[in-house]
């Protein structure tokens, strides 16, 4: 939605100039008559008091970057049109509306304040050291490091983050995991994650979180080390996916939601994919485990009970092989300016 809105941002601007050619070039009649500016000269000023004294940042109530240059872009044809002595009174009127326009999408760029309330989860990963990660949100969900010997004897080992850091984010590899005991908190009907992800290898399954899977929620990189999650909902369970492909041994930010009837992806604070075709609210789960580095907490051995049980096969799982960093979890559908706020907010600043 993000591009659709710079989309129609340029559409409006390109607009404006075309009625400022075709019309002074084909309405004479319009020449003949006293132009009123009254109006544009007051959209031009409310849109100027606007532009002056909106901040672009991260915080709430702040505008997304590049929200600004879009909306002078406009001002400045509006007062073009304006100082142009030639401008018929069509030119004015268009000029009036198309700022009209302008002002009002500028104003969708402003930072909604994410609720306290609806962070389930933060791990910073910053302890840098011992075999447990704390859950900054308040809420006292903390992870423990473990291994799912059926893939292997990995550990989850302490790495260096994005920034360069030390010890500041998680190395993960065959079958490492860290567990965050069930809570019907970490459970919602809607969701938003969010997190930092380094592949170091691009592989099928490599799965980096999970609720039970596909019976629950997964997060993960696919087989063309593209974004990919799975929602089991109370109507079906929705695989999907979205471009670019990822780099390895490369930091993103990666985020997803869930809810209303549409999951949406996001990489380095962009919306890269919005789908409208899943339905139904997240499932509940019970008797499993949140997972970090692994896509659930519990597999068999076998398939042979499966559609007994709903244990994940092993040979039907995977882990991750790559490194995390700030992973959070919401119980809403952030908007996209709130996921481009946290991107904003923890990125390697320039």
């Amino acid at each position: 939605m993000e591009k659709l809105k710079k989309q129609s941002m340029l559409v409006l601007i390109a607009l404006l100039g075309i009625s400022m050619f075709f019309v002074s070039s084909c309405n004479k009649d319009d020449d003949d008559d006293t132009v009123n500016k009254t109006a544009l000269m007051a959209k031009i000023t409310e849109a100027n008091d606007l532009y002056t004294n909106a901040v672009e940042g991260t915080a709430a109530g702040q505008y997304a970057y590049g929200s600004k240059a879009e909306l002078k872009s406009v001002i400045d044809i509006a007062q073009g049109v304006y100082d142009n002595e030639a401008s018929t009174q069509t030119e004015v009127d268009n000029s009036v509306v198309s700022l009209t326009n302008a002002m009002d999408l500028f104003e969708t760029k402003v930072i909604a304040a994410i609720a306290p309330d609806d962070l389930v989860g933060q791990w910073t990963f910053d302890e840098g050291t011992g075999t447990t990660v704390k859950d900054y949100s308040g809420n006292g969900f903390d992870g423990t490091f473990g291994n799912e010997a059926g893939f292997g004897t990995g550990q989850p080992t302490w790495t260096t983050d994005r920034y360069g850091n030390e010890g500041k984010a998680i190395a993960f590899d065959e079958g490492a995991k860290i567990t965050i005991p069930y809570n019907t908190a970490i459970n919602p009907t809607q969701i938003t994650i969010a997190l930092w992800v380094n592949a170091a290898h691009v592989r099928a399954n490599n799965r980096f979180m999970g609720l039970q899977s596909w019976n629950g929620y997964k997060f993960q990189l696919q087989s063309a080390n593209k974004v990919f999650f799975t929602a089991s909902t109370d109507s079906s369970i929705y695989d999907r996916d979205t471009d670019p492909a990822l780099d390895t041994l490369k930091w993103y930010h990666i985020a997803v939601t869930y809810g209303g009837n549409e999951m949406a992806f996001y990489v380095n604070g962009v919306q890269t994919k919005l789908w409208d075709d899943v339905k139904g609210d997240l499932v509940k789960v019970t008797g499993h485990d949140l997972v970090f580095g692994v896509g659930s907490s519990k597999f068999a051995a076998t398939t042979d009970n499966y559609d007994a049980d709903h244990i994940i096969p092993l040979e039907w799982g995977g882990y991750f092989d790559g490194s995390l960093d700030e992973i959070r979890i919401y119980k809403t559908v952030l908007t996209p300016t709130q996921i481009a706020s946290i991107y904003n907010l923890e990125k390697v600043q320039n």
